[in-house]
């Protein structure tokens, strides 16, 4: 078995050793498409994760893929992989999505979706560069407290029902959208977006990029929010149409978003709308995709990972 890694791995504790038991290891920690694509004939698997890699997963590598039988992810997110063609290649696609008792033990992109909430409405990172500034005056960063918000929390998954806990312990009022899951009964339940949109101070976003999500956030939405709505995306950047979302920021200048996330990153971040638009604006907050970066999150999920990878091989070897 042989494993090319695409992401780099070295800080994280045991992970390489781990790895190095399953086959023989060669690591990239930033390679290009192109790295990539010159060597990939010579290997039997793949491991990789979204926050740092810039290679897509996708033909342009997999079609000079002779030897590959799996793509491994240390991430439950899957947007860096075309999972389409991997299943006509028949390359197995090995990934956190459903490892719940793993990914349970990671609060860390919650806690940054709620860290992001609190710089976005208290106005924090402006407020901090006025100071740099020297300029000491408190009216321009006039915030809110959570116990007054109402707060949308779209999706209640494993991140959207942490997300609620802590919003819960200041007061806030939770309203909650997903049609799929049972919905606690202290928080209110959601049915119809466009009943509740003028209501709401604080969108947060837990959801998957598929077909139903996929650019739900645009003009549509928009329409009939709060001027003052205040977003945040810890999600993909695939789930908001940046253009909508820009054209609804600049109409109200109250509005703002606070994202870890842009529009097809994999690609290059500086190609999204959203980050040009940041430049110059003080209604965009944007992280770097670190909110599941914490070195307690990486230690748990990429030796899960490597564990999956393990199991996999062994069990194909049997």
């Amino acid at each position: 078995m042989k494993i090319l890694c695409i992401t780099p791995i070295k800080h994280i504790a045991g992970l390489e050793t781990n790895l190095r038991k399953i086959g023989a290891l060669d690591i990239l920690e930033d390679p290009s498409e192109d790295d990539v694509k010159k060597i990939i004939h010579n290997y039997d698997a793949i491991f990789t994760n979204p926050n740092k890699s810039k290679v897509y997963i996708g033909k342009n590598i997999l079609e000079n893929a002779k030897k590959l039988k799996i793509v491994c992810t240390a991430s439950t997110g899957t947007v860096h992989i075309d999972k389409e063609y991997l299943n006509l290649k028949k390359i197995k696609l090995l990934s956190l999505t459903k490892e719940l008792a793993i990914i349970n033990k990671i609060s860390s992109t919650a806690e940054h979706a709620f860290a992001l909430m609190m710089a976005s409405i208290r106005k924090i990172v402006p407020a901090q560069q006025s100071t740099k500034n020297y300029i000491w005056n408190y009216e321009p960063y006039i915030g809110r407290q959570l116990n007054n918000l109402n707060i949308l929390i779209f999706g209640f998954g494993r991140l959207g029902k942490k997300f609620a806990r802590y919003c819960d312990a200041f007061d806030s009022n939770i309203f909650v959208y997903d049609p799929y899951v049972e919905i606690d009964k202290k928080f209110n339940q959601v049915n119809n977006l466009d009943e509740v949109k003028s209501l709401i101070d604080v969108l947060s976003i837990h959801v998957h990029v598929t077909e139903e999500t996929k650019y739900f956030f645009n003009k549509d939405f928009f329409k009939g929010c709060k001027d003052s709505l205040s977003i945040i995306n810890t999600s993909r950047g695939e789930l908001i149409n940046e253009d909508d979302l820009i054209n609804f920021l600049k109409q109200n200048p109250k509005s703002s978003i606070a994202s870890d996330v842009v529009d097809k990153e994999i690609f290059g971040f500086e190609n999204s709308s959203l980050f040009k638009f940041s430049l110059d604006s003080e209604q965009v907050l944007l992280t770097p995709h670190i909110a599941g970066m914490t070195s307690d999150a990486q230690e748990i999920a990429y030796n899960h990972a490597a564990y999956l990878l393990n199991e996999h091989v062994n069990n194909s070897n049997d």
